[in-house]
């Protein structure tokens, strides 16, 4: 039992349900880093202001301590307060109220002017954050005395405040990337609606309730639906085509086997004439079936090169005309191929080459080139014949490309190639004009479109 392919949406959803997962990881992290390093900066702060402010307020006392004759800070004041403060010397050391039987075990004893922040735990295991800052006394009469004084605040409101927004920061990446994912599905089914629209009709085409797909998708899907109604297109004129060749071919066998039955009939031994209805037999079978292959407008076929193409028929007619000294020119733009099948080039090609090197003087210029547009992915093609001879009047334009229609009965010619081309052309949704030629003579011009 083959196993089921995740469908285009799911992998799309899982992709970036991955991608969003690691966008608000790395996003989580940086915002958690920044208020991280902001709150300690504050804490850092706030402890500096404090040693700035036992500075300002200290003196020495009677036993050579240095001691705030006021706390400006109230919670200096309450013990348990969070907040902590001690002077330290050789003479002995001053505690604020706080910090009684509160276990602070400030450890840095930095030199003078120096500041050292450290991280230690009071004697209930409260979290704390101390600053120690060495300085140097100078007294009245001259001498020096060295203190540290230190300050600490209890961090655990800030930790608590971290898991907050660490709580905060994660319940709203979830909720934010289920937004953003919701979002994402709708905008899919919105983005991804084409391709359900492109499977429904391809569903209609199969149940026979319609012919092609229809017009107006996307660009990323323009591609790939003109050539899905170029191969439809081509199959439902190709089938056309065999049941045309069918009626056709049956109709035009009639008379053959009629007279080749009233020959049998009646006894006549003429041989001539038996293979002439026989001969004739057979080229209605050629002409049918070669009517029948007209077209391979299939969406899989390769570039055909242009340029060798147009020499291997240049080469053949000059052959065939090597009476007339032909100069045939050929002019191809560099790298200009075509999808198309080669018979069916060579076929249309070689018929308008024909009768411009039948009909021309001295003169037959070819010229071959791509053209683009807009709409399609590859390119189109141009091919325009030329000749010096005396042209085609406007007025026998349209009628020349008829079956068995030739605009000059003086050149033999059964009228056939002109219709053959445009069949040929019409098949890869093309056109054939017939213009002047700047050489002197006609010019027919076919454009096939690209794909």
């Amino acid at each position: 039992m083959a196993r089921s392919t995740p469908s285009l949406k799911t992998r799309l959803l899982a992709t970036l349900a991955l991608l969003l997962l690691v966008a608000a990881g790395v996003a989580a992290w940086a915002l958690d880093s920044m208020y991280r390093d902001l709150g300690l900066r504050s804490r850092q702060d706030v402890l500096d202001a404090q040693v700035i402010a036992l500075i300002s307020s200290a003196d020495i006392d009677a036993e050579g301590r240095l001691v705030p004759e006021n706390l400006a800070e109230p919670r200096l004041a309450s013990p348990g307060s969070g907040l902590y403060a001690e002077i330290v010397s050789s003479r002995g050391s001053w505690r604020s109220p706080s910090a009684l039987g509160s276990g602070l075990n400030l450890a840095a004893a930095p030199a003078t002017g120096a500041r050292n922040f450290e991280y230690a735990r009071l004697a209930d295991g409260t979290r704390v954050m101390g600053l120690s800052l060495g300085i140097r006394w100078v007294l009245e009469d001259g001498s020096s005395r060295d203190f540290i004084i230190r300050a600490a605040e209890s961090m655990e409101p800030w930790y608590h405040e971290v898991a907050r927004v660490r709580a905060w920061l994660l319940s709203g990446s979830i909720v934010l990337g289920l937004l953003l994912l919701a979002g994402l599905a709708i905008a899919m089914r919105f983005a991804l609606r084409p391709l359900h629209q492109l499977e429904t009709e391809i569903a209609d085409i199969e149940a026979g309730r319609r012919d092609l797909l229809g017009s107006g998708w996307p660009r990323e899907l323009a591609g790939v639906t003109g050539n899905l109604n170029a191969l439809l297109n081509g199959e439902r004129k190709r089938l056309e085509r065999y049941r045309t060749t069918l009626g056709n071919l049956a109709h035009s066998l009639k008379t053959p086997l009629a007279a080749l039955r009233g020959l049998i009939e009646s006894g006549h031994t003429d041989r001539q004439s038996q293979a002439r209805q026989l001969d004739r037999m057979q080229e209605i079978v050629q002409h049918q079936l070669k009517r029948a292959v007209f077209g391979g407008t299939g969406a899989t076929m390769t570039d055909l090169p242009i340029q060798e193409a147009l020499e291997q028929l240049r080469g053949a007619l000059a052959k065939v005309y090597i009476d007339k000294s032909l100069r045939i020119s050929i002019a191809v733009a560099p790298a200009t191929a075509y999808p198309v099948d080669a018979a069916d080039f060579l076929e249309l090609a070689g018929n308008l080459m024909d009768n411009a090197c039948k009909y021309s003087k001295t003169e037959v210029a070819v010229r071959a080139m791509s053209w683009t547009s807009a709409d399609w992915r590859r390119p189109g093609l141009v091919l325009d014949i030329e000749d010096d001879g005396r042209g085609i009047p406007p007025t026998e334009r349209m009628r020349v490309l008829e079956r068995g229609v030739r605009a000059d009965e003086s050149v033999a010619g059964q009228g056939i190639g002109l219709s053959v081309a445009r069949d040929i052309a019409a098949a890869y949704s093309g056109t054939l004009e017939i213009g002047e030629s700047r050489i002197g003579g006609a010019r027919v011009s076919v454009r096939l479109p690209g794909r």
